[in-house]
């Protein structure tokens, strides 16, 4: 009975945290978790202004204004709930992190001490933002979305697909006067408050305050307007990203195409690969602009091909009157393959042990070259590689090929059925990326597969064959024993 009792009080406290409303928390509690857990970002007083604020992107919020993003209310204050939800899941996409690892007890208490920064935007309970009847994803629906994104204008900002890649990107503020980006809607993971249909058309009738993302309401036709539109966003790209662990490269027979879209590369499943900002040397990238490339690969007897797909908002090439840097992106092998797990230091190798970097720059295109660090970077003589991309819609796709026999000791040698240890590396010249500022990973491995026998299709039916014969054989035998 008294563990019974144990359950009962247990689970009476979870609920009680887990509804979030009437009974948040207490925010004297809440102020000590405060302190420790997000004072850094948030600083002290609530306004934003953290030690680490300077180094985010988007910033952090200011609690004094009474502002948030995410809220399920027609008004402008969130619930309780609102405020619990953001705090377990994080805001993705931003260097605010899921804070599920904190007792429900805990996120309840924050609950009430973030209200304390702006008690007279509280005074009122929030009025719940109620959404049309549910319509279900179609074709039809669909289509209908895509009408209503272009009629109510949401490509000015998020761009023809998505890609937030919009003319009036560059324009954008948010109300503090600092620069913001818009959604890149194909990555719906990213997406604050969730990426489900339901939250994708609860943030259209809310909007996002504190953003130029108004609310939708009142600017489509009809209110099942507001679902065909989250059915159309939805639609437009997966709602995680299923990131590889382990890279293959297709044999084929014959030439590969070079066209980043020819049909033979659409056939393929993108691989995909997330990158981080390089905070290890100066300069740092505490906020990359490219954070996944997409791998298709494929080699044949004479050459090997990488397509490598990535968004960008902006086109930029090397340009000497603006100092611009450029778009630009690199594959890092180990120069020499090793026996065993050792590979090089990930980035770009150091004194002792070198790097292959197979290189394209938009404006200078595919280039071979060395690297024992980031500043230390030598191009070889007489490249072999060659690159084509196309931009288009905030995307670049590109195909880098070069022969499979390496040209000299400096290059290493592609081997069908041997895991090549491989890293990644991208340049936005438009937000100013350029040397050790950059997006990266650490080590891969990819391997080529080997080509298809035809013997897997030949073998089965010698073997049914036989079997077929064998029993005979063993019936004729026995009848004639008998």
């Amino acid at each position: 009975m008294r563990a019974l009792g144990a359950v009962i009080v247990a689970v009476s406290i979870v609920a009680s945290v887990g509804r979030a409303g009437a009974q948040a928390g207490d925010a004297q509690a809440g102020k000590a978790a405060y302190e420790k857990k997000c004072a850094l970002c948030h600083g002290d007083k609530g306004d934003g202004k953290g030690p680490a604020a300077d180094l985010v992107d988007p910033r952090p919020r200011d609690f004094t204004t009474g502002i948030y993003k995410i809220r399920t209310a027609a008004s402008k204050t969130p619930t309780d709930r609102d405020l619990f939800d953001v705090i377990t899941r994080g805001m993705p996409g931003t260097f605010m992190p899921p804070w599920d690892v904190l007792p429900e007890r805990d996120r309840g208490n924050l609950v009430a001490y973030l209200k304390t920064f702006a008690p007279d935007k509280f005074k009122e309970a929030p009025k719940k933002q109620e959404l049309p009847k549910e319509v279900a994803a179609s074709p039809e629906s669909i289509k209908r979305g895509k009408e209503m994104y272009e009629a109510i204008e949401c490509n000015k900002c998020h761009g023809a697909e998505g890609r937030a890649d919009g003319p009036s990107r560059a324009e954008l503020k948010d109300e503090w006067g600092f620069p913001i980006r818009p959604a890149n809607l194909t990555k719906r993971w990213n997406f604050r408050g969730g990426g489900g249909r339901a939250e994708i058309a609860m943030r259209l009738a809310t909007g996002v305050l504190g953003t130029p993302m108004p609310s939708f309401v009142d600017s489509v036709e009809k209110p099942d307007d507001i679902w065909h539109l989250a059915n159309y966003i939805a639609s437009l790209g997966p709602e995680a990203p299923n990131y590889a662990t382990l890279l293959s490269a297709q044999a084929v027979k014959g030439n590969i195409p070079d066209d980043p879209d020819a049909e033979f590369w659409k056939r393929q499943v993108p691989q995909n690969i997330p990158l981080a900002g390089q905070v290890t040397i100066d300069p740092r990238n505490f906020n990359p602009s490219i954070d996944m490339v997409a791998l298709r690969a494929a080699w044949s007897d004479t050459e090997v091909a990488f397509h490598v797909t990535w968004d960008d908002p902006t086109q930029s090439a090397a340009d000497a009157a603006k100092k611009a840097p450029p778009d630009a992106v690199s594959l890092q092998f180990p120069q020499k393959i090793a026996e065993g797990a050792e590979r090089p230091y990930f980035l770009m190798g150091n004194e002792a042990d070198a790097v292959y970097l197979l290189r394209w720059e938009n404006g200078k295109g595919a280039t071979e070259a060395t690297a024992n660090g980031p500043t230390k970077i030598a191009p070889l003589a007489g490249s072999e590689a060659t690159g084509k991309a196309v931009y288009a819609n905030g995307q670049y796709r590109l195909v880098l090929k070069r022969p499979l026999a390496s040209k000299g000791p400096d290059r290493p040698r592609f081997q069908p059925a041997v895991f090549l240890p491989v890293a990644f590396q991208a340049w936005d010249g438009g937000a100013g990326e350029t040397g050790t500022k950059m997006s990266l990973t650490s080590w891969y491995y990819l391997r080529l597969e080997e080509p298809q026998s035809n013997r897997r299709f030949v073998v089965p039916p010698v073997v049914a064959v036989l079997t077929l014969a064998a029993m005979l054989l063993v019936v004729r035998v026995a009848n004639r024993r008998a």
